[in-house]
């Protein structure tokens, strides 16, 4: 399986530890047979909501001028949002989900097992990932660009132009960002 890369590890660390440790607190806490575990989290401006349930686990993080909702349908789900932005993040079927930003609006979804969504872009981005099963999508800064490996998924950062697909055979990418 193919992962993202090494570059700009300091700014994907934090993301995926929070992802991680959502997804170590929901292995630890599943029964021993996977249950349809539907988790809607939400928080009020300048707090965060953690909710884990059987085999799905989804987290909030947001300060007071931002928005971050979270779904997870027997996955793992995270979205952070500063500085006024917005992040949405959906994870079904055993797939992770994980979206941040500031000041921009970003979107995550991940559906199917293996599969995994991850965006933390430039402030101010407006970008969007979707992976489906064992597919892996990524968004970060324009430097970074957009990611597609493994399976079926796209990614897309339409503040900088750049674009991904993949159809599980073959990934296409965009090579250029707008100034």
């Amino acid at each position: 399986m193919s992962t993202f890369g090494t570059r700009g590890i300091r700014r994907k660390t934090p993301l995926a530890m929070a992802a991680a440790a959502v997804g170590l607190c929901t292995a630890a806490m599943s029964p021993g047979t996977a249950s349809a575990a539907e988790l809607n989290c939400a928080a009020p401006a300048g707090a965060e909501s953690i909710a884990v349930d059987g085999s799905g686990a989804c987290g909030v993080r947001a300060d007071e001028a931002s928005r971050a909702i979270s779904r997870a349908l027997d996955g793992v789900a995270f979205s952070r949002a500063v500085l006024g932005g917005t992040a949405v993040s959906l994870a079904q079927a055993g797939g992770v989900a994980a979206a941040e930003t500031e000041s921009g609006g970003v979107g995550a979804v991940s559906l199917g097992a293996d599969s995994v969504s991850i965006i933390s872009a430039d402030p101010g981005a407006i970008a969007v990932a979707m992976s489906m099963t064992r597919g892996q999508t990524f968004v970060g800064t324009v430097d970074e660009g957009v990611r597609c490996d493994a399976g079926m998924g796209m990614a897309v950062n339409l503040t900088t132009g750049q674009v991904c697909l993949s159809d599980g055979i073959n990934s296409w990418s965009t090579r250029i960002a707008l100034p």
